[in-house]
């Protein structure tokens, strides 16, 4: 209640600034979904720092000083646990992690140079109906959010990070529906 409380001065205040001026050069996180069927189209856009502002309004109980607290007991793979497998499979270098070939999906998981790339091709039951998943992730990024001790993510770490990136960071397009999550300096 207090943190919503110290939002409206500060919505206010970004109010007296002009737009050109306070994001003229911020990334912008946009998030597209298109369902042609339902005829639905969801656009959001929103600039990384705003992002990071409401990360500063969770719960303490979940987030504080831009850090996730994962509670032990609860999950079966520690963050610490995670942690350490990321750590090895960075000093692994450029790798296929994962690849599984079928009759109608394909999965790749790869480290390439500095990003560790996500793919998933599944082909539909009509002809030419595929299914596609693009996730590329910064190795950065990903130090980033395990840069924090113990059973935390350091999401203020990693959005620092993000706010680097320019481009595309997932794909998926289906049947039924496109999404697309990327970054940007355009409103």
């Amino acid at each position: 209640m207090k943190r919503s409380i110290l939002l409206i001065p500060a919505a206010a205040a970004l109010a007296l600034v002009p737009a050109s001026v306070a994001w003229a050069q911020t990334p912008w996180l946009h998030v597209r979904v298109e369902e042609p069927k339902k005829e639905t189209k969801v656009h959001v856009n929103l600039p990384l720092t705003v992002v990071e502002a409401a990360l500063s309004a969770a719960p303490e109980k979940f987030i504080s000083n831009g850090k996730i607290h994962i509670h032990e007991g609860k999950h079966d793979l520690s963050i610490a646990d995670m942690r350490k497998v990321w750590v090895q499979l960075k000093d692994a270098g450029n790798a296929e992690i994962v690849k599984v070939e079928g009759k109608k999906e394909n999965v790749s998981v790869a480290r390439e140079g500095d990003v560790i790339r996500v793919r998933v091709d599944k082909l539909g039951e009509a002809e030419g109906e595929t299914e596609e998943v693009r996730v590329e992730v910064p190795v950065a990024v990903v130090d980033a959010l395990f840069s924090a001790e113990g059973e935390e993510l350091n999401i203020r770490a990693a959005l620092a990070e993000l706010q680097k990136l320019r481009g595309d960071i997932v794909r998926v397009k289906d049947k039924d529906s496109t999404v697309r999550v990327w970054i940007d300096e355009v409103k």
